[in-house]
């Protein structure tokens, strides 16, 4: 009888049973050593690899990159940053050309005997510890400004009044939709007739409905249609503000309570979450 295996065999049969072992064996035992085993075993054949790797690209080079091709692409990627410069640079000097026609239009449109100094300002904060819609700008005391100068975008374009006492350097702004405005006395110039004047124009009252919009109440025989301009005009304001553009009608409905008038709300031409910068009216010292 066989006492087992004998020969050459035996080393080959133990071989076989250490695979089977590690082959069965948890990956968690294995991945620590393995690794480094690899190392080890591959460290003898690694200047026989790299001399076969140098013998392969010396028989079969790889293909050299196309000189006149790289500079070409460097080429585009130079164009299009420069061109990409000059659009900005012409975005900003359109900027700057629209902030002084706004300044321009401020100065000009103003009523009164003040004169009127349009100071452009900064949007630095959002209804912090006041209303939601409130504005902080960067203006105060040091620039002129005063409880109740009207702000205004685009040269007519009324967003709303200081209110409070300004600091030296800072004020808060109520736009038209905040409630602390209250009521505002406006007249409506038919969209056909944008010159006509405050005479020939009908008279409401609004206030803001906490919708981002005016309501209020007109004459029902005004015939007020959706896109007429509503215009200040409104004695609480100060000169500078009245005859500035409030916003348009967006819709007309009979009156529930009195058929002889009509409700009337009207769309504000500003959105004061969106303002990044607006135009005060300050008046000029003496």
């Amino acid at each position: 009888m066989a006492r087992g295996i004998q020969g050459p065999g035996k080393p080959f049969a133990i071989a076989v049973l250490a695979c089977a072992a590690l082959a069965l064996a948890p990956a968690a035992w294995l991945r620590p050593w393995t690794t480094d085993v690899s190392d080890l075993l591959w460290l003898p054949l690694r200047p026989a690899a790299h001399g076969l790797t140098a013998l392969r690209h010396w028989l079969r080079p790889g293909q050299q990159p196309d000189r006149g091709g790289g500079d070409a692409e460097l080429l585009s990627q130079e164009r299009d940053r420069f061109r990409s410069l000059w659009h900005a640079e012409r975005l900003r000097a359109e900027e700057l050309a629209q902030r002084l026609a706004q300044l321009e239009r401020a100065e000009r449109f103003h009523r009164g005997n003040t004169p009127v100094v349009p100071r452009m300002v900064s949007v630095t904060g959002r209804g912090v510890g006041r209303s939601e819609l409130m504005l902080s700008l960067q203006a105060g005391t040091r620039q002129g400004v005063r409880p109740g100068d009207p702000a205004v975008i685009g040269g007519d374009l009324l967003v709303g009044r200081v209110v409070g006492e300004p600091t030296d350097v800072t004020c808060w702004l109520a736009p038209l939709q905040d409630p602390s405005t209250g009521r505002l006395d406006v007249y409506v110039v038919p969209a056909d007739r944008p010159e006509a004047p405050p005479s020939e124009s009908a008279l409401a009252q609004l206030r803001p409905d906490g919708r981002g919009s005016l309501v209020g109440e007109a004459e029902a025989s005004a015939r007020l249609v959706p896109g007429d301009v509503v215009r200040l005009a409104d004695p609480t304001w100060k000169p500078a503000a009245q005859g500035m553009r409030v916003g348009v009608v967006q819709a007309v409905r009979p009156s529930d309570r009195n058929p002889l008038r009509a409700v009337v709300e009207v769309r504000c031409g500003v959105e004061p979450e969106r303002l990044r910068e607006v135009t005060l009216k300050v008046e000029r010292a003496e």
